[in-house]
Formats: C-alpha cells, structure tokens, sequence
C-alpha cells in the first residue's frame, strides 16, 4: 500500500516593497565627492601656501604639544600662566585630524583648506540625506537647499577663522537623521544619534546646546505614545553621556577661572548686528562688520557689505521662509 505524504504547507513570503522611482532614489556619492571637489578648490584658490588663523594656532602646528596640555587646568607655556578657556573643547574631532595630518606631513595651509572643505561637505551631505528622509521638496530642489544650508553665511564668515564653531550646525543634520527612521528601535535611533553628537565639538557650549535644541524638538514633535517617550528617554542621557568629556571641564572653569567676557565681547557689542532681517539671511555674527582699515574676516565683511551678497542671501532666506510656510510641507509642525 502507498503511503500518501501530505504536502507542507505554501509559506507566503512578503513582497518586496516597490522600488522607488528613479527621481525619488537617494543621489549617488558622485554628488558627494562632486561637490566636495568644488568646495576644496574653492578653499584652495585664494592665496595658496598661505596659513589661515584658525581660532587657537597650537592646534594646528603642534598638535601633539596642545594635547599634552589638556590634562591640567593650569597652562604655563603661554605669557605667565593661567588657566585655558575651553581648551578641552578642542580634544576632538579637531585635534585627532591635525594630528594626523602632521603625522603625514601634510602642509599646514592645505590640511586646513581641508579641514574647512571636509566640514562644508559633511553639512551638505547632512542636509541632502534628511531631505531625502523626510521627503522634502523635489530632487533638484533638495540638492539646491543642501547646498545652500552648507554655504549659509552663518558657516562661511566663520569656517575660515573659527572652523570648530562651525561644527555644531553642520552635524546637526547627521543627529536629526538616525530618530528619523522608524524601522530602528527607540534605543538604537537614540544611541546613534548621541553618539554623532561629539563631533560638534565643545569648544562653544553655547553653540552645541543650540545645535542639539532642534533635535530635541523634533524628538517632542513625534505623535504622542510610547515610542516618542522611548526616544527621548534613550536620547538625553545619551547626549549627556555623549558630552561629558567637555562638560565636567568647562564646570570647573567656572569654578576656578575668570569671566573675560565683559572685557572682549559685551552684550550690546554682540547683539547689535543681530536684527531679525540679519539673523535670517546668516549675517548677524557681529565680528563680520569689524573693518579695521581692511576687514577682520573678508568673508564675513563681504556678506555683511556686499549688495550681491546681501541680495543673494536675502533671496535665500525669503524662499526658506515661503517653503516653511508651505501647507504640504513634509514635518511642517516640526
């Protein structure tokens, strides 16, 4: 007698989701090593085998000599001691790239054209992926606001004389992006996203605190329910963990060091230049408009002074403001 074995049952597999339409597809990395390219040209063309003055120049001639200093609050090899102001701050990602470039022998001028390119482009890259991510705009216009997010005045006046305050702002995009997936589970969106946060650097708090603040107003524009909570639960000792490195020492500047500030940078000085037309076409830093017989940062002076600039800047911000204003803008509560 035959034995009838019962067949096993049809397993049905989920279909693959569609594949996105050609204009909707992530651009390629052509775009990326594209516009890198044409940015360091750019960074290069002017006064070649020239060094620019970047902030704090042990940093970039002897990296190894400022990283030896960083264990001490106290600071005796520069005038007659005392103690740095946020020196730590410098500790990464700045110093491990010089540091490699001194390593390699790369000419100074040129590893810090690269530097600057390298931080314009990861701001670029940045704003294009969480475009992308979040559907926003066409392909072309979605090219065209990276890559004016990356060029904003707010950067350029300042990315050739104070490159690591420019930092914040262009991660900003790369910390936004990881809790935009809602594949990812709550812990691990957060612990990627806390652990790009110290890139920004913590040579300004101020600047990384106000960096992270859209990113925690995204996170508390999410739809009520747990996974919101799981977020920002995840994602703030994250960041706290993520800062630490750069927060105990700052506490203990305020603890044992001295408020210059009233004597380099008072408040009507600062914000005098920060009218809301200003502020919104990136031109408010008020170092951009010291004209000492020749300007102090000639990027800075030509966006503040320049009728093309102002012009073009004011344009720019005028189509940000009609896109936010938009009613079918994608995250538009955001």
């Amino acid at each position: 007698m035959t034995q009838v074995v019962p067949s096993p049952p049809q397993v049905r597999t989920p279909a693959a989701p569609p594949p996105p339409a050609p204009g909707e597809r992530p651009r390629g990395r052509r775009w990326l090593f594209g516009f890198w390219a044409a940015v360091l040209v750019a960074f290069l063309a002017p006064s070649p085998g020239k060094m620019s003055f970047d902030t704090k120049l042990p940093v970039v001639l002897d990296p190894f000599g400022f990283l030896a200093d960083l264990g001490s609050l106290w600071h005796d090899r520069a005038g007659f001691g005392g103690i740095a102001d946020q020196y730590v701050g410098y500790a990464f990602p700045m110093l491990p790239y010089y540091a490699l470039t001194h390593l390699l022998h790369i000419p100074v001028w040129f590893a810090e054209r690269l530097w600057m390119s390298l931080i314009v482009t990861v701001a670029f890259w940045g704003a294009l992926r969480l475009a992308e991510r979040l559907h926003i705009g066409s392909p072309a216009t979605r090219l065209l606001g990276a890559a004016g997010y990356a060029l904003w005045p707010v950067f350029t006046i300042v990315v050739g004389s104070t490159s690591a305050a420019a930092l914040p702002g262009a991660l900003l995009p790369w910390v936004v992006l990881p809790l935009t997936n809602p594949a990812s589970l709550p812990r691990i969106a957060a612990a990627r996203s806390a652990l790009l946060v110290p890139c920004m650097g913590g040579v300004n708090a101020a600047s990384t605190l106000a960096s992270l603040l859209p990113v925690a107003l995204y996170l508390l524009s999410r739809p009520a329910g747990r996974r919101r909570w799981a977020l920002l639960g995840w994602w703030i000792p994250g960041v706290l963990l993520a800062t630490l490195w750069w927060v105990v020492p700052l506490l203990l500047l305020g603890v044992y060091g001295e408020n210059f500030l009233p004597y380099i940078e008072q408040a009507d000085t600062t914000t005098a230049t920060m009218a809301a037309t200003e502020t919104l076409r990136g031109a408010g830093n008020w170092v951009a408009y010291l004209h000492f017989g020749e300007a102090w940062l000639p990027g800075g002076w030509t966006v503040a002074a320049s009728v093309v600039a102002v012009l073009g800047s004011g344009l720019a911000a005028a189509l940000g403001l009609a896109g936010l204003a938009r009613r079918d803008l994608p995250e538009r509560r955001w």
